[in-house]
């Protein structure tokens, strides 16, 4: 054995808007296979309030001989920085990398950051087993590391079709009660086999779409609800895909005879991959919560950024969520290839024309190796280079990256500000809905619910979180 005792790390993201909501599935999964294969293991999620400080603790107690830490774009550079933290509290331990931000840009991280030993690349559950077992580094797909001074690559490891091979997260040595949420995520499906422009799901996962079975959810679902943790989210970027599959695990969850279960698709789902029949026996099963993924509310806009569906459908997706009671939340860009200030308000009002829970209008952020990157590179829009808003900016600032000649960078600022604005007023508006037996004291809480302060506090403060929710949930109840 090559490396035997392994610290799984998740870094803090200093600046970031959201607390750490619930355990990370991906240092999840790596975390349970190491447990199969009797591999000794830590895991210290920095984004639960641990610091600096704790990690050196750990690192003098534990004594790793392999540091692992899950990379994402967003605020990478703060990664670096733990990275180099940890090598210069003990330069004996080998550092591998892995996450959304190695997947994409791969060899560069690792000329980048000579902190960095060894990259995993995408899928990265056999590649870190057989990088501690000690199989040759040039024999280990999926793995980048350094030979000579020189940054290898082996290429990228086949990924794995049938993903019940895999054992689901069971989280022991994660911190659980010092999440922002009482929830558990888990993940049904890998892969995204759509072509958006602005998405980098498909370098960090890859297209080829691969699923669980419905048995293997359904016991997942069945082992947190005996552990006592009744609110799951599916954290699939396309969990309804495959109709027959959802269908499926409705019908196996509702055998279960769960009692106040709450099952959410926090992530979103296509409108354009439910209907009638689908979105029913969601609800049957016990899902309360999702939202869709719509970017625009303009058709040209829509293809510009190839997402692949129509307004029509979309809203009857939308109409009939609503007739069956879902609490739904809209997801929407600003800033799309040939978008103006117009088609923004055609998108903020198709976002007001139901009474949805919530509708989020993102800051448009070209992530590196995606189409829209390139478009925008290609044709010198930038405004800020990509070092400096992946570690400076973020989806809810009011700062663009890029602007084009339709969309100067000033109407953009003005986009975002009434984009922000519309959604207060639908975030006041649903909550109203929702506490409207509290009569004139409903339009109070919806008022501090929708303040900015307020909001921070609920994206980073357990406590006040759970105890809205559960304020939320005896009024709807």
């Amino acid at each position: 054995m090559k490396y035997k005792k392994v610290l799984l790390l998740f870094p803090d993201y200093k600046g970031g808007y959201f607390g750490a909501l619930r355990p990370p599935a991906g240092i999840g999964y790596l975390a349970q296979i190491l447990q199969e294969e009797g591999i000794e293991y830590d895991v210290l999620d920095m984004a639960t309030g641990f610091d600096l400080d704790t990690l050196k603790a750990k690192l003098l107690t534990f004594k790793p001989d392999l540091v692992a830490i899950s990379i994402m774009s967003f605020m990478y550079k703060r990664s670096y920085y733990i990275i180099k933290y940890v090598k210069e509290i003990s330069d004996y331990i080998a550092v591998a990398a892995g996450g959304p931000h190695m997947s994409t840009l791969r060899e560069k991280i690792l000329e980048e950051c000579d902190d960095i030993d060894y990259g995993i690349v995408q899928e990265g559950e056999y590649t870190l087993l057989e990088l501690c077992k000690g199989i040759e580094n040039e024999n280990i797909p999926g793995l980048i590391y350094r030979e000579d001074g020189k940054v290898k690559f082996v290429g990228p490891r086949p990924f794995e079709r049938e993903l019940d091979k895999f054992p689901f997260p069971r989280f022991e040595k994660f911190p659980l009660g010092k999440y922002v949420t009482e929830e558990i995520g888990i993940v049904s499906s890998r892969g995204c086999p759509f072509q958006c422009t602005y998405c980098p799901v498909t370098t960090s996962i890859g297209q080829q779409y691969r699923m669980r079975s419905a048995e293997s959810i359904v016991e997942e679902i069945t082992y947190w609800y005996n552990r006592g943790f009744k609110q799951i989210s599916v954290l699939d970027d396309n969990f309804t895909l495959n109709r027959e599959r959802v269908l499926k695990i409705c019908d196996l969850v509702c055998s279960k005879d769960f009692k106040d279960i709450e099952l959410n698709c926090n992530n979103g789902i296509r409108a354009d991959r439910v209907d009638k029949e689908v979105l029913s026996a969601m609800r049957r099963a016990g899902f309360k919560y999702f939202a869709f993924g719509i970017e625009s509310g303009n058709e040209q806009v829509l293809r510009n950024i190839k997402k692949g569906e129509d307004l029509g459908v979309i809203e009857e997706a939308l109409r009939t969520a609503v007739e069956l009671d879902f609490t739904i939340t809209l997801f929407f860009i600003i800033g799309s290839p040939g978008e103006d200030m117009a088609k923004v308000k055609e998108t903020i009002a198709l976002a007001k024309k139901y009474p949805v829970f919530d509708a989020r209008f993102y800051n448009l952020i070209p992530f590196p190796a995606t189409e829209l990157y390139e478009w925008v590179k290609e044709n010198k829009y930038f405004i800020i280079d990509s070092e400096e808003y992946l570690n400076n900016n973020s989806h809810w600032d009011y700062t663009p990256v890029f602007a084009t000649p339709e969309f100067p960078e000033e109407e953009r600022v003005k986009a975002l500000k009434l984009a922000r604005k519309a959604r207060k007023e639908i975030r006041y508006e649903a909550m109203k809905r929702k506490l409207k037996k509290m009569g004139l004291l409903s339009g109070i809480v919806a008022s501090l619910y929708i303040n900015d302060w307020f909001q921070t506090q609920l994206m980073h403060n357990g406590i006040l979180r759970k105890s809205l929710k559960r304020l939320y949930d005896a009024k709807v109840s």
